[in-house]
C-alpha cells in the first residue's frame, strides 16, 4: 500500500507540475523539458529502471507476510488389516510441525529487514535517477544556449561580411579582407551546425533517462535552476550519514544478517511434531493415538558450517556498512571541494574575463567603422568573447553536476 502511494504521488507531482506553467498552447503543456522539475517529474513517472525497482520492494514487502508462519498441517487417512472381507481399520489424524524458540519472530525479522533493504535500494535509484536528469537537463540547456551564442556570432560575422562587400572596390577595402571574411563567415556556419547537433545529441540523452524515444520532442529550457549558496561541508555530510539510501539499505542488511546469525544459533533447538489419529473400527470400540516426536540434531558439523557461515555474513554486512560510510564521507567531501572551486572560477570569469571581453569587441567593432581598427583585431575580439562565453558556459554545467552529485550522495534535494 505505502508503495501505491508513492506512485500516485508521482503522478500528482506531475500534473502539479503542468498546472504551474503558465497559459501556454497544448502541444506545449504536455512537453517537458522547459524546467528541470518537469523532466525530473516525468523521469519518475516512465522510467522502467525505477519502476522496477519499485515492483522488486514492493514484492519484498509482500514477503514479510509469508514469513515466519507455522507450516501447514498434515491430514492423513490409513485403511489397516485390508483383505477380502473388507478394510479392518480405518485411521483418520492429523500432525502439525510447531516452529518454538522464537524462530518464526525471527524469520519475519528477517524478511522486513530484506523489505527495508529493497525499498532502500528502490529510493537509491529514484534519487540516482534524479541526479543523472538534473545534470542531462543542464547539458541540454547549456547546448541551446551554445547554439544560440553560435548563431550570434554568426549573424555578426555575416553581417560583417555584407558590408565588406558593399565597401570593396569602393573604398579601402582590399580583395583580402573580403576572403578572410567569407573564411570566418564558413567557419561561424560550421560551428553553428557542430552546435546544433550537441543540442540534438543532449536532447537524446535527456529523453533516454526520462523514458521516452530519443527523437521526442521537448521545450525550450528556461535556464539553469537556482542552487543554493550557503552549505556547508559538515552539514551536508551530516544529511549524507542520516538521509543516504544506499547507507539505511546497507543498515537493513546488517538487521537481515543479525537474524539470520540468530536463526542459526537455535539450530540445536528441534522443532516439534504433535499429531492425533482416530481409529475406527467395524467391530469393537474405536480409539484414539496421539503423536509427539522432535528431531534429533546429529548433524552437528552442518549446523556449525551455517553458524560459522551467517557469523561471516553478519561481520561482511557491518564491512560494507563502514566502508559505504567512510566512502560517503569521501565522496561529500570530493564533490563540496569541486563545487567551491567551480564557483570561484565562474565568479572570476564573470567579473574580471566577460566584461573586458564585451569592452574589447565594442571597441574593436567602434574602430572598424571608424576604420582605425582592422578586419583581423575585430574578428579576433569576437572569438574571444565567444570562447569566453562558452568556457564559462562549461563551469556552470559542471556546477549543475557537482550539485546534483551532492543531493544524490545527501539523498535528495538540499
Amino acid at each position: 500500500m505505502k508503495w501505491l502511494c508513492r506512485l500516485a504521488f508521482l503522478v500528482v507531482t506531475v500534473v502539479a507540475a503542468g498546472l504551474t506553467v503558465g497559459p501556454v498552447s497544448a502541444g506545449e503543456r504536455d512537453m517537458p523539458g522547459a524546467t528541470v522539475e518537469s523532466a525530473v517529474a516525468l523521469a519518475r513517472r516512465l522510467s522502467p529502471e525505477l519502476a522496477a525497482s519499485v515492483l522488486n520492494a514492493d514484492a519484498a514487502a509482500h514477503r514479510v507476510g509469508a514469513a515466519g508462519v507455522q507450516p501447514d498441517p498434515t491430514v492423513t487417512l490409513q485403511a489397516w488389516d485390508v483383505n477380502s472381507r473388507g478394510v479392518g481399520q480405518r485411521w483418520i489424524g492429523v500432525e502439525q510441525q510447531f516452529r518454538l524458540w522464537g524462530k518464526t519472530d525471527l524469520e519475519k525479522g528477517i524478511a522486513q529487514a530484506d523489505a527495508d533493504a529493497a525499498r532502500r535500494q528502490s529510493e537509491a535509484i529514484e534519487v540516482d535517477l534524479g541526479a543523472r536528469v538534473k545534470t542531462a537537463y543542464a547539458l541540454y540547456g547549456a547546448a541551446q544556449r551554445a547554439v544560440d551564442l553560435s548563431k550570434s556570432l554568426k549573424q555578426r560575422v555575416d553581417d560583417l561580411l555584407a558590408l565588406l562587400r558593399l565597401r570593396y572596390g569602393a573604398s579601402s577595402v582590399d580583395q583580402q579582407e573580403v576572403i578572410k571574411a567569407e573564411i570566418e563567415a564558413a567557419n561561424a556556419a560550421a560551428d553553428v551546425a557542430r552546435r546544433e547537433g550537441d543540442a540534438k545529441s543532449a536532447a537524446a540523452r535527456l529523453n533516454a533517462l526520462i523514458g521516452r524515444a530519443a527523437r521526442t520532442p521537448l521545450a525550450a529550457p528556461k535556464g539553469f535552476r537556482p542552487l543554493k549558496t550557503k552549505l556547508t561541508l559538515a552539514g551536508v555530510q551530516d544529511l549524507a550519514r542520516s538521509s543516504n539510501s544506499q547507507l539505511a539499505a546497507t543498515h537493513a542488511q546488517v538487521r537481515a544478517a543479525t537474524g539470520a546469525k540468530e536463526l542459526t544459533d537455535l539450530n540445536y533447538y528441534p522443532d516439534i511434531t504433535a499429531g492425533a489419529t482416530f481409529v475406527q473400527r467395524p467391530t469393537g470400540e474405536n480409539s484414539g493415538q496421539f503423536l509427539l516426536g522432535f528431531k534429533v540434531p546429529l548433524q552437528y558439523e552442518a549446523k556449525d558450517a551455517e553458524q560459522r557461515a551467517a557469523s561471516a555474513s553478519l561481520g561482511a554486512a557491518h564491512a560494507r556498512n563502514e566502508a559505504l560510510r567512510i566512502r560517503l564521507d569521501g565522496d561529500v567531501a570530493e564533490a563540496w571541494f569541486r563545487l567551491e572551486a567551480v564557483r570561484k572560477a565562474i565568479k572570476i570569469f564573470e567579473q574580471r574575463q566577460l566584461p573586458p571581453a564585451r569592452l574589447s569587441v565594442e571597441t574593436a567593432r567602434k574602430g572598424f567603422d571608424a576604420g582605425t581598427t582592422d578586419l583581423a583585431t575585430l574578428l579576433e575580439s569576437e572569438r574571444r568573447l565567444r570562447a569566453i562565453e562558452l568556457e564559462l558556459l562549461a563551469y556552470k554545467v559542471e556546477e549543475q553536476s557537482k550539485y546534483a552529485d551532492l543531493e544524490r550522495l545527501a539523498g535528495g534535494s538540499l
